[in-house]
């Protein structure tokens, strides 16, 4: 009878999925869908107050401030675009954010990577824009452009646009706040780091053949 070596032993990866999901990435996966949900709702408000006011309003806005008939016509315009540009980069923002959950659920690593970075730059970029907002008025009067009036232009703004816009992207901007620093904590702690670890190889003992 021939005799057959026995192979030796080798590494077999674990099994994927062999370590599951733990509670702090799945809120992460659900906070990042309310992210895209609210980075959408907060698009579709800025469309809406912007289309709804009267035509030619910035523009009378500006001039009635002091500024250039030409270039109170040029600021205006300017403004219209960068407001709908400024949606549009919400609506794409949100469709990376609905991606990014996808992946943060499913373990990878370069998700959660990328998780960290957009969270951590939105967690900067609102925490600035609210704290810029709060004390805002305090510097409305040295607008860069001379003889420009910016108190008088903040406030006809502000009289322009619906009552509840203001609250509600206040209220928008905090819980975008809390849910991006939400994600950024849940994603380090130690259930999520074993989670994302790569699986360890298992050794396999050698195998003998059957008597």
């Amino acid at each position: 009878m021939s005799y057959t070596p026995p192979p030796s032993g080798y590494l077999v990866p674990a099994a994927p999925g062999s370590v599951p999901r733990p509670s702090t990435v799945s809120l992460s996966a659900l906070l990042l869908y309310v992210i895209s949900a609210v980075l959408v709702i907060s698009s579709a408000i800025s469309v809406y107050t912007f289309a709804s006011m009267p035509e030619g309003l910035f523009e009378d806005i500006y001039r009635d401030a002091g500024m250039d008939a030409n270039l109170a016509e040029t600021t205006a315009a300017a403004a219209t675009i960068g407001s709908y540009i400024g949606a549009g980069l919400y609506v794409l923002l949100a469709v990376l954010f609905v991606v990014l959950g996808l992946f943060v659920g499913r373990g990878k690593q370069w998700a959660r990577i990328t998780t960290w970075v957009m969270a951590g730059l939105g967690f900067c970029c609102i925490g600035f824009s609210l704290a810029f907002a709060s004390v805002g008025s305090s510097f409305g009067s040295s607008g860069s452009t001379p003889g420009l009036d910016q108190e008088e232009v903040t406030r006809r703004l502000t009289e322009a646009m619906p009552s509840w816009s203001t609250a509600v992207s206040t209220v928008m901007s905090v819980v975008l706040l809390l849910s991006l620093l939400a994600v950024i904590i849940m994603l380090a702690l130690p259930p999520s780091n074993a989670f994302f670890r790569k699986p360890t190889p298992e050794w396999t003992p050698p195998g003998y053949p059957a008597v």
